[in-house]
């Protein structure tokens, strides 16, 4: 049952948010023009965000009957692996034995669409990560959530889940913060992350200080449309540029990055990003040439992220 409580968890907002208003305006229903065929179905997101908005308040408070009650009577769940739940009740004993066993766990979901195929029901896609606590990789899945509508409620009539084979720039979503870490020779350095409004892009501001130097920069990462994969692009403030391929090791991530300093030397380099936590992560840069002479490899830097004052 690992996926399916938290699915939703966290879907009450985006999955209605966005620009899904554009397939809801183009289905006409009989009988109606097509502005009021346009507020039928605002309504209807309206109605199914409620409804998801009342399974986040039953997940956060760990109530597995209320949970249930949100698919219809024969509802069904199948897992990544094809295992099938079906029925309130097998979903019910399934969420009880969920809590009972993950006392630690978070969800990140990325809606990709939501759209309608009659006046009653909805199919919603997307992407779902779960994390289990810092010592647990986390996984992501595709998902497909069937909704229809029932007595005026909207229930699961389906949700199923199947491999993710791509990468998501939400994979990296736990990178969103202040992060700080002291490298040799005293230097500080500090990063952050956020997102982008659009949530495709990740925005990186650094900065790195020293008894005789202090250099800022910025950095774009975001999944490339030309090859699918995640890229990023580097910006040093003292006019030096860089780019690098992201590509996934389990929770890890190695970064294969070439770039150009203001003097026009080039530097490639390999940086391994080594998640040991929700707070802390480590980053070496190896396999380093400046121009066409190897230079030394770096050793591992802590990076741990700067809480909050309270």
């Amino acid at each position: 049952m690992s996926t399916v409580a938290l699915l939703l968890a966290s879907a009450a907002s985006p999955w209605l948010g966005q620009a899904h208003g554009q397939v809801g305006a183009k289905t006409k229903a009989p009988g109606q023009s097509p502005p009021a065929a346009a507020d039928a179905r605002n309504a209807d997101r309206a109605s199914i965000r409620a409804a998801l908005e009342s399974f986040v308040k039953a997940f956060e408070s760990r109530d597995p009957k209320a949970l249930a009650a949100h698919w219809t009577a024969e509802g069904e769940y199948q897992s990544e692996a094809g295992a099938t739940v079906q029925g309130r009740g097998a979903l019910e004993k399934a969420f009880t034995e969920f809590f009972a066993k993950t006392p630690e766990v978070k969800a990140e979901i990325q809606p990709e669409s939501l759209r309608f195929l009659s006046t009653d029901t909805a199919i919603g896609e997307g992407l779902v990560t779960v994390r289990r606590g810092p010592a647990v990789p986390s996984t992501s899945a595709r998902y497909s959530a069937l909704l229809v509508r029932e007595e005026g409620r909207w229930r699961l009539a389906q949700l199923s889940e199947s491999p993710n084979d791509k990468v998501s720039i939400a994979d990296l979503d736990w990178l969103i913060g202040e992060w700080k870490s002291t490298g040799g020779q005293g230097a500080e350095i500090r990063t952050t992350y956020s997102w982008a409004p659009s949530k495709k892009f990740i925005n990186v501001q650094f900065s790195i200080k020293e008894k005789d130097l202090a250099l800022t920069g910025a950095q774009v990462i975001g999944v490339d449309p030309a090859t699918g994969s995640i890229h990023s692009w580097t910006f040093e403030a003292d006019g030096g540029v860089g780019a690098g391929q992201w590509s996934r090791d389990g929770d890890h991530w190695v970064l294969d990055a070439a770039g150009t300093l203001n003097d026009g030397t080039t530097l490639t380099e390999t940086n391994i990003l080594r998640r040991i936590n929700e707070d802390t992560f480590t980053w070496q840069s190896i396999n380093r040439l400046l121009d066409d002479s190897e230079i030394p490899d770096l050793p591992p830097v802590k990076v741990a992220r700067v809480k909050p004052q309270k």
